[in-house]
C-alpha cells in the first residue's frame, strides 16, 4: 500500500505548520482547487478521502472534463466540481465579479510533468490574489531546471562573475561539497572540478557553463510570488524541510552558511539533488502559532501497511535510535492503527509522558518518512460481523466491479485524508471478500486468478503459480487477510457489515 500524492490538504497543512502556520483542524470544512491535473482518479479519490472539503478541478480540455465528470458519477463522489475553463478565463471572470470559485483554503498545481504556458502560469498566480484566503496554501510543483547539472550552471553564472580570485577558489571547494549528489553520477564533471581546484584555475571550470541558458524556476517562482502577499512555507516533501536529513553531510555546513542568501533555496536544490520540487506558499496575512498543541495536536499519525520500520535511521551522517522506550511505544501502537497525540496520552503506554515529548518524537518519525500525518476522522458505518467485509464508500465500492490486472488500484482513505494504492494481489482478495464474504471468498477469487493465468505477464505481478487452484486461492486469501485486513479496517478501506 502506498501514498499516492503529496498535495493532500493534510500534507500541505502539516508542512506549513513546521513553519508556524496554524493549520485548519482536520474535519473542518474547506475549499480546494486543482489545475493541470494529470491523474484524474487521484484527485477524485482525494475528494472522497476528505468529505468535509469541496473540490474544484479546472481544465480547458472539454473532452477531459467530460471524462472526469463521468468518473465522478461512476464513483459516487459528491464533493467534486469539474469546471471547463482556462485559468485566464477563470481569473477574468473572478475579476468581473462572477462567483467562479469560492475563497480557497488550498490551490494546487503540478506542472512538473506538463508545464503551463507563461500566460496560464501568470493566471494561476493571479488566482492566489483573487481566490486564496488569508492563511490559504498554494501547493505548486514544478521543474527547477532540465537537469541537476543545469542547477549548478545557474549558480555558477549567478555567483562567479562577481567574485575575486580568492572567492572563486573558495566557490570551487563549496561546489564540490554542494554537488555531492550530482557528482555520484557525473564523474567526468567531478574530475574537471577536482582538476580546477588542484591547479587553482576556477575560470577553467566556470567556462564549462558559459553556453546556453541558465535559469532557475525556483528563483523565478519566488520573484513572481513574493509581491503577491505570499510567503514561502516549505516543501510538501516533508524530509526536504530538514537540512540534516535531506542534504549530504559534506554540504550541510555550506548550506547552513547560506541560509540568509536570497538564492538559499536554489543552493539547496543543488545540495539536495532535486531538479523537481513542490513548494508551499502561504497567503498573508496568516495566523501563526508557537503552540505545539495548536500546530500538531489536530493531526492523527500512522504507519502505512507493509512498511518495515527500522530500529535505527541513518541519513547524511545522522543516526537516530528508534529502540528507546518512547519510540518503541509509539511505533508499536501506530503499527496497529493511526492515532492522535491525545489518544497516546490516554493509553496506558502514555502514562507519565509529556505532550511535548510526544510531539518531538512524532516530528522526528514524520521527518524520517516512517510516520505520516493523517486526517484520522473515521466512524465505521456498520459493524456487526467481520465475516462479511465490505468496501467502505462508493469510491472504493467501484473496485468490486472492475477487472483487476497487473496495475495497482487506487482507494480512498478518510483516515489518511488521501488516496492509497494497493497491490493487484491485495485488490483481488479485497474484491473477493466484498463480493462473497470470507466464507465464500475462494469461489470468488479463483475465477479471477484463472483469468489472469491466461496472461502470464499480468499473472506474474499477482502470483508465481502457473495453474491456480482452490488451494492456492485459499493460501493467497489467508496470507493477505493475515497481513492486511486489520489495517484495511484501520484506514477506513473496509467496514464490517
Amino acid at each position: 500500500m502506498q501514498v499516492h500524492m503529496n498535495l493532500s490538504p493534510i500534507s500541505l497543512s502539516y508542512a506549513a505548520a513546521l513553519r508556524g502556520v496554524k493549520p485548519r483542524r482536520p474535519g473542518e470544512a474547506f475549499n480546494y482547487a486543482a489545475c493541470n491535473v494529470q491523474q484524474p482518479e487521484a484527485i477524485i479519490g482525494l475528494a472522497a478521502s476528505n468529505p468535509e472539503g469541496t473540490f474544484y478541478v479546472l481544465t480547458a480540455d472539454e473532452k477531459a472534463a467530460t471524462a472526469m465528470r463521468q468518473v465522478v458519477a461512476e464513483r459516487g463522489v459528491q464533493n467534486v466540481n469539474v469546471l471547463t475553463t482556462t485559468l485566464q478565463n477563470a481569473l477574468n471572470r473572478l475579476n468581473a465579479g462572477e462567483a467562479v470559485l469560492p475563497q480557497l483554503h488550498y490551490l494546487c498545481c503540478d506542472e512538473s510533468v506538463q508545464p503551463l504556458s507563461d500566460t496560464e502560469r501568470q493566471a494561476l498566480f493571479g488566482l492566489t490574489t483573487k481566490a486564496l484566503m488569508p492563511s490559504g496554501l498554494l501547493g505548486y510543483g514544478y521543474q527547477v531546471a532540465p537537469t541537476l547539472k543545469d542547477v549548478m550552471k545557474f549558480l555558477v553564472r549567478e555567483f562567479a562573475p562577481e567574485m575575486n580570485a580568492a572567492q572563486a577558489l573558495e566557490m570551487l571547494v563549496e561546489l564540490r561539497k554542494l554537488g555531492t549528489t550530482l557528482f555520484k553520477t557525473d564523474t567526468a564533471l567531478a574530475a574537471k572540478l577536482d582538476e580546477a581546484i588542484a591547479k587553482k584555475m576556477p575560470d577553467a571550470f566556470f567556462a564549462l557553463f558559459d553556453t546556453g541558458a541558465a535559469t532557475s524556476k525556483t528563483l523565478d517562482t519566488m520573484v513572481a510570488l513574493r509581491p503577491l502577499a505570499l510567503a514561502y512555507a516549505g516543501d510538501s516533501h516533508i524530509p526536504s524541510n530538514y537540512v540534516e536529513l535531506s542534504v549530504p553531510a559534506e554540504a550541510q555546513e555550506v548550506v547552513v552558511k547560506c541560509r540568509d542568501n536570497q538564492l538559499y533555496e536554489c543552493i539547496k536544490d543543488l545540495a539536495i539533488g532535486r531538479h523537481v520540487r513542490t513548494d508551499i506558499w502561504c497567503k498573508q496575512p496568516a495566523v501563526f502559532s508557537q503552540s505545539p498543541a495548536e500546530l500538531f495536536g489536530g493531526f492523527a499519525y500512522g504507519i502505512l501497511p507493509h512498511m518495515d520500520v527500522p530500529t535505527t535511521f541513518e541519513a547524511n551522517g545522522k543516526k537516530i535510535d528508534f529502540t528507546t522506550p518512547l519510540y518503541t511505544k509509539l511505533i508499536n501502537l501506530m503499527k496497529t492503527t493511526p492515532m492522535g497525540i491525545g489518544d497516546f496520552l490516554a493509553h496506558a503506554d502514555g502514562a507519565g509522558v509529556e505532550p511535548t515529548q510526544i510531539v518531538e518524537a512524532l516530528s522526528v518519525l514524520v521527518a524520517c518518512g516512517i510516520v505520516h500525518p493523517m486526517r484520522g476522522v473515521h466512524e465505521a458505518l456498520r459493524v456487526s460481523s467481520v465475516a462479511q467485509p465490505r468496501l467502505l464508500g462508493k469510491f472504493n465500492q467501484h473496485l468490486s466491479q472492475v477487472r483487476v490486472d497487473g496495475d495497482r488500484q487506487v482507494l480512498a482513505s478518510a483516515v489518511l485524508g488521501d488516496v492509497i494504492s494497493i497491490s493487484p494481489r491485495d485488490a483481488l482478495v479485497m474484491q473477493a471478500l466484498d463480493r462473497a464474504g470470507l466464507a465464500n471468498s475462494i469461489s470468488a477469487l479463483l475465477p479471477e486468478l484463472q483469468r489472469l493465468a491466461a496472461n502470464p505477464a499480468e499473472a506474474a505481478q499477482v502470483t508465481d503459480l502457473v495453474t491456480p487452484s482452490e488451494e492456492s486461492a485459499r493460501r493467497m486469501i489467508e496470507t493477505v487477510v493475515t497481513e492486511s485486513i486489520a489495517t484495511w479496517y484501520a484506514f477506513g478501506l473496509l467496514e464490517a457489515a
